[in-house]
């Protein structure tokens, strides 16, 4: 896998809960985008105390971590903005206590190093929609700012952003005919419920449009099974991404107990069905025959 070295330019806060990182570097310029609105990439990070991430190498095909190193923290993070002219990429990251990602940006500083992946996305509406419908919550803000400013002169769209309160609502501009509304949720464990209550709260315009959801991993789940069985929509018009997961510690504990079995019907369900909407379908069984 490729890597790109970046480092930071500057930084600035975009709501007292979100803070935008400006990454430079002439690898930048060359950087491996997909140039959807919500690509999303891998992150290396510094260990605490460190600047520069460990980044792995490859001995005899194989990717691995340098010798006596250990491997980088690694999340993913939406681009916020990439521009190839200057080589920089914006990131931003919501502020919360404790998270990998979360620290470094607060205490980043000019000339901090991280590495990037390329980045790949799931935006692609239809070349015929004629709407466009964004739900998520403050983890999807980065992705749904930048879909919105993207947006093709006159495409109508309604975006439901659900953040702590007042001052995390943000302003995007747009050649768009849009519509923004907030939702105000400070409790996480109450977050997922607020998600998928704005999904179904949304009256989806006539003719052919898009979905996209992003935030809380349960909530995009119960949004994907609402959209695909209850309004029968075709998988081409929507898309959902879990960006997190509430009590994610409780999952992996879980997961580890039902590992084998999990990866075992999930392995048989990739070789069962080609179509992406089945196979997804089977994904939620299986998780849900587990617990999970």
């Amino acid at each position: 896998m490729a890597y790109y070295r970046a480092t930071v330019r500057r930084t600035a806060r975009v709501t007292p809960g979100m803070i935008r990182v400006t990454l430079g570097g002439d690898e930048l310029t060359d950087y491996d985008a997909k140039g959807l609105a919500d690509d999303y990439c891998r992150v290396l990070f510094p260990h605490p105390g460190e600047r520069e991430p460990v980044i792995p190498v490859e001995v005899d095909g194989a990717e691995q971590v340098p010798q006596g190193a250990v491997a980088a923290p690694v999340r993913n993070y939406t681009i916020r903005r990439h521009d190839r002219v200057d080589g920089e990429v914006d990131i931003d990251f919501v502020v919360h206590a404790g998270g990998v990602g979360a620290t470094w940006a607060r205490e980043a500083v000019v000339g901090d190093s991280v590495a990037l992946t390329p980045a790949h996305g799931t935006y692609q509406p239809p070349a015929d929609a004629g709407w466009e419908v964004l739900v998520g919550d403050a983890t999807a803000l980065p992705a749904m700012g930048r879909i919105v400013e993207e947006l093709p002169a006159g495409r109508r769209a309604v975006v439901v952003g659900i953040v702590e309160g007042p001052a995390e609502e943000q302003l995007w501009h747009s050649r768009g005919d849009v519509e923004v509304r907030w939702l105000h949720e400070a409790s996480a464990d109450k977050l997922a419920a607020a998600l998928t209550a704005a999904v179904r709260d949304v009256a989806l315009p006539e003719g052919t449009g898009y979905v996209w959801v992003a935030g809380e991993a349960a909530a995009t789940r119960a949004a994907r099974k609402y959209l695909r069985h209850e309004l029968g929509l075709p998988g081409a018009q929507y898309s959902t991404l879990g960006y997190w997961r509430f009590d994610d510690e409780a999952w992996e504990r879980r997961y580890k107990e039902v590992a084998t079995q999990v990866d075992e019907r999930l392995a048989a369900a990739n070789e069962q069905f080609p179509d992406d909407d089945d196979y997804y379908d089977a994904v939620d069984k299986i998780y849900e025959d587990h617990g999970l």
